[in-house]
């Protein structure tokens, strides 16, 4: 925004002295003049304002990432268009189930859930227990024999039956919770990442008609400058245009932005692998 603002102040500067020139060359009113200085103005407070907002926002990014106070420092990576990540929907899914650490650890609940209610009907089983010894006895060496023990136990949990019954009704429910929140979340992080795309799909629309309506509002603007230099109209067709040249490169950044944003959002949704952020957005570790 500070640069689309400082260019459209260095137009407006031109279209001044342009303006000026004429006047002096007794080609065109005063009028033509005092609105070349009113939109030159305008152009100066849009600058002043955007970069004025550059500036907090650095100072809320510093204080973000930890930096000293004071810390000054420059953004290298201008802010691009990013393309339509090459991923299908149903692969962006299937990644997201893999790589989302809160699907994963669900699915692990589940399995925790079912060994308690395995362990829970293992209880009301039958048991055999077999215990053996062997060992040397005698007063020394050479009176000593061997000797061994082999003890056999039988366990029927004939008298536990309502306790292990209510273990296991308590491990059926927690197993039937736990299924229950993973596919919640299953079906949660579907509709993420379907939302994902469909704004995808309407930012990247919204971009290409920003791209065509910035050029549009650029030639626009040329063509009304060459008509008011060949004295055919006056300038203010040439205001008229700086300011649709001034919207229509709000609407650009938006989009770029909101494009970046979704890409972003698909990122998180995904599961936000440090290798897929560089893969959509670029950039270098």
């Amino acid at each position: 925004m500070v640069e689309s603002a400082r260019a459209q102040l260095d137009t407006a500067q031109a279209l001044a002295q342009q303006a000026a020139d004429l006047k002096q060359g007794g080609l065109v009113a005063g009028i033509d003049v005092l609105r070349a200085d009113v939109q030159l103005g305008t152009a100066r407070q849009r600058l002043t304002a955007a970069q004025v907002e550059f500036d907090k926002r650095k100072l809320t990014l510093a204080r973000i990432i930890g930096l000293p106070l004071g810390q000054a420092f420059t953004l290298t990576d201008p802010i691009r268009a990013v393309p339509f990540p090459d991923i299908s929907l149903e692969r962006a899914v299937e990644q997201a189930y893999r790589s989302r650490s809160d699907y994963q650890a669900a699915l692990a609940r589940i399995q925790a859930a079912e060994a308690n209610r395995r362990a829970a009907a293992g209880e009301a089983l039958p048991s055999v227990k077999v215990t053996a010894d062997y060992g040397d006895i005698g007063l020394s060496p050479r009176d000593s024999h061997g000797s061994f023990n082999v003890t056999g136990a039988l366990n029927v949990p004939i008298f536990q039956g309502g306790r292990t019954k209510g273990k296991i009704l308590e491990a059926d429910a927690e197993l039937r919770v736990r299924r229950a929140e993973a596919d919640d979340l299953k079906a949660g992080i579907y509709y993420e990442v379907r939302t994902v795309f469909l704004d995808l799909q309407a930012s990247q629309e919204q971009l290409q008609v920003a791209t065509r309506a910035r050029d549009l509002a650029a030639s626009q603007l040329t063509q009304a400058r060459d008509r008011f230099v060949a004295g055919v109209a006056g300038n203010i067709e040439v205001v008229q245009a700086q300011e649709t040249v001034a919207l229509a490169s709000d609407q650009y950044i938006s989009a770029v932005f909101t494009s970046n944003l979704a890409t972003g959002n698909l990122i998180r949704a995904l599961g936000g692998a440090e290798e897929f952020v560089r893969q959509l957005l670029g950039g270098v570790r």
